[in-house]
């Protein structure tokens, strides 16, 4: 049986948002689908449903005090609210097949959720004034990389999107192998951001009929009396007027949902019965008036005869159902142009046949994405010139040709691919080789990886390592044996770039890690020269670089050796260049070596190295360091980055290394604070070299799930502070730009030797 997980604003006490979550999982239910809920619960929208909100003093007793006099007055004198929070988290956890509660993305990421399919909507989930921002939740920024993802009547709750967050949508659109919207006109605004096809549906609570919600429904208290009901999103003078007109003039008391006195001709004001009774409550009344699109929608489902009143922040949604089903003339915006009651008498057949057709269309929009296979990517950065579809790996360079193509640097300081036209002679290749979402064939892998928590025994080497010292003993068998290894090092001009070699000295200066993304110019003819005359070689780099060089070979190597270096993201070379230039200037002399990883203060608290032509070296907690702490908030990293497809337990290697963090929690006792790394074999070959070298070494069996639980297994995410640093990198002094975002209120001084 599939699988299936939805995520919208299934936590809102809100009818709306509540009944649209239920009618989405009971249409999958339908289909023969398991579905569950999952339980997404962001304080900025349960805050909004707080039952005691109590602003934090300086004093944490006087906060108690507060609370415990916002708590005895609500049980006091609103009761009401009391009892109107039970009824919807009753309703949440008893009708909603939901997971465990999940606060953050990181919680929802390390679930590992294990669906099919993956569903984002319906509701305004990507309105940034709803969630406080973007949210990346919403966008299916989790789950298998297999599973289906599909948005389904996602909603903007706006006609516009604030140029900010364009970025925003652009990256995490891609994410969707299957995109729906709630609104038409969300259609050409996001359709500017995405080449993928984007199509109108039905809310979720119009997939189901009537018979569906009785089901459902319970009996409310005002059963069998007479009555207009209003249901208000927020309290507006307009609706108030309109139903006071219609009062009169049919002589029906008024119902709502307001907890305090608003009509003259009130039957009562219903606040606080279930969602389940609100059905009831539709069912049974006169007529309906209204600012909410999902009352609409229930109007619509029970045949009543009803007003919708636009809302005031978002009128689009009803504008739009109406439209749909011809009913534009029930879309009423003030009491004096409200035409004669008896006019506004809907003919449901009409309304029914116009129904079933969009019900359909939106049904097989939804039965196509679940039911058929996932689609693969059909674009890449030369078709689409999207930066977030471009690794920077230079494949395409080294490939053309006839040099038609160099990698050209942007205002960033990333590298892009520029074509000459005159040149080029549209062979294709740049297109077809591309490494972005592009599926690649490993011969040798295992079938299941091998994970240690290991380090070496020398504690020499240890102590020169930003870990525990496995690359020295790789590269160490390899040059024994007369091979090659390739690494990044740093240049005359700190400038970081990839380069081979075949001594143990020029191997150490790849020792360390380089938070920069390095340049790997005429790199990969050299190790498919060495490779081809048997020479063997081990090629260290991130994993983009990985999979570029498996493209550029063509083929298995037997005397090849990968190994993939666990990477948090490739940071700007421009930002980088602009803070040793800085340091060059305050020193008054030149840098010739940044370690970002030294173990002067322990392997846990990472610290920057810095030095200088004349010997001088100044120490500095990473964290205090602005370059350092940019990169690790992922403030200067490369667009690509954010879209990473080679995260997490993706196999592209023969062997992954990186840090072993959390190693306390696995293997109490072992780390002493010098380093302590992770290794995954994923290949016979990664296999081999580790039984070569596994003498030199300290190790231990783990798995997966222990080894990643605080390491890097996902895309960093994007951030509106990484858009606006970037927009000053060349307008102000680059520590000072850095320091802006560095987000620490107490900084350490470096120290020197």
């Amino acid at each position: 049986m599939l699988k299936a997980g939805i995520i919208t604003f299934a936590s809102a006490h809100n009818y709306g948002a509540l009944l649209q979550t239920w009618a989405m999982q009971k249409y999958l239910e339908k289909l023969g689908i398991e579905t569950h809920v999952i339980n997404y619960r962001p304080k900025e929208i349960d805050n909004v449903y707080k039952l005691y909100k109590v602003k934090k003093c300086r004093s944490k007793l006087l906060t108690k005090i507060k609370k415990i006099k916002k708590i005895a007055i609500t049980k006091i004198k609103y009761k009401w609210k009391i009892e109107k929070y039970n009824n919807f988290e009753e309703f949440i956890n008893n009708k909603l097949n939901t997971t465990e509660p999940y606060i953050k993305l990181g919680q929802i990421q390390n679930a590992y959720l294990d669906y099919d399919i993956l569903i984002a909507g319906s509701d305004q989930i990507w309105n940034t004034d709803l969630t406080k921002g973007f949210s990346p939740a919403y966008f299916l920024e989790f789950g298998r990389n297999d599973a289906i993802k599909i948005s389904y009547a996602a909603s903007l709750g706006r006609d516009d999107i604030d140029e900010k967050y364009a970025l925003f949508y652009r990256r995490y659109l891609k994410n969707f192998d299957y995109i729906s919207v709630r609104e038409k006109s969300m259609i050409p605004i996001l359709q500017k951001l995405t080449e993928k096809n984007i199509e109108q549906v039905l809310d979720p609570t119009l997939l189901l009929e009537k018979k569906d919600y009785d089901e459902l429904k319970m009996d409310s208290k005002y059963k069998g009396k007479k009555y207009i009901y209003v249901h208000f999103i927020g309290k507006e003078n307009k609706v108030i007027e309109i139903a006071d007109k219609l009062s009169r003039e049919l002589d029906i008391p008024i119902l709502h949902n307001l907890p305090n006195k608003v009509f003259e001709n009130e039957l009562d004001n219903h606040f606080n019965e279930r969602p389940e009774q609100l059905i009831n409550v539709i069912e049974n009344a006169q007529m309906i008036i209204s600012n909410s699109f999902h009352l609409t929608v229930l109007s619509v489902i029970y045949k009543k005869q009803f007003i919708t009143i636009p809302h005031a922040k978002r009128p689009e949604r009803m504008k739009n159902l109406l439209e749909l089903l011809d009913l534009g003339e029930h879309l009423i915006e003030d009491v004096r142009v409200m035409p004669n009651i008896e006019t506004l008498k809907i003919n449901y057949e009409n309304v029914e046949n116009k129904l079933k057709i969009e019900r359909q269309n939106s049904i097989e929009f939804l039965k196509n994405a679940i039911f058929n296979k996932k689609p693969e990517a059909q674009s890449n950065y030369f078709l689409s010139k999207d930066k977030f579809e471009c690794y920077g790996c230079g494949l395409c360079a080294d490939i053309c040709p006839v040099g038609a193509i160099t990698m050209k640097e942007d205002s960033e300081g990333f590298v892009y691919p520029l074509i000459d036209e005159e040149k080029c002679i549209h062979c294709n290749l740049c297109k077809n080789k591309c490494i972005y979402r592009k599926n690649i064939d490993i011969s040798g892998q295992l079938s299941e990886p091998k994970i240690y928590a290991i380090m070496n025994k020398d504690e020499e080497v240890i102590n020169k390592s930003s870990s525990g010292g496995v690359f020295t003993a790789l590269y160490e068998k390899i040059i024994g044996e007369g091979g090659y290894v390739v690494g990044v090092r740093y240049d005359e001009n700190m400038r970081a770039i990839y380069d081979i070699v075949n001594t143990i000295e020029e191997c150490e200066k790849f020792r360390g890690s380089k938070y920069v993304s390095a340049s790997i110019e005429n790199v990969r003819n050299k190790v498919k020269e060495k490779l081809e005359e048997g020479k063997k070689v081990l090629f260290s780099g991130n994993p983009c670089q990985i999979v570029a060089l498996r493209k550029y070979l063509g083929k298995e190597y037997e005397n090849l050796y990968l190994v993939e270096l666990i990477c948090n993201s490739a940071p700007s070379p421009k930002v980088f260049r602009r803070y040793i230039e800085y340091l060059n200037n305050k020193f008054e002399k030149k840098v010739n070596n940044f370690e970002f990883r030294n173990k002067k203060n322990g392997w846990k608290k990472e610290t920057v190295k810095i030095t200088f032509e004349d010997g001088e070296e100044v120490y500095e907690l990473g964290r205090y360091n602005n370059y350092h702490r940019a990169f690790m908030n992922g403030f200067i990293c490369r667009p690509g980055c954010y879209n990473c497809e080679f995260t997490g337990d993706t196999r592209k290697s023969d062997i992954v290394i990186g840090d072993y963090w959390g190693i306390d929690d696995v293997i109490p006792g072992i780390n002493k604070d010098t380093g302590i790394s992770v290794m995954k074999i994923n290949t016979e070959k990664g296999e081999k070299i580790f039984n070569d070298i596994k003498e030199k070494m300290e190790y231990y069996e783990s798995n997966f799930e222990d080894a990643y639980k605080k390491n890097h297994k996902f895309p960093i995410q994007l951030s509106l502070k990484r858009y606006e640093l970037m927009q000053k990198i060349d307008d102000m002094n680059i520590n000072k730009l850095l320091l802006k975002y560095n987000q620490l209120k107490k900084r350490k001084k470096r120290t020197k030797k």
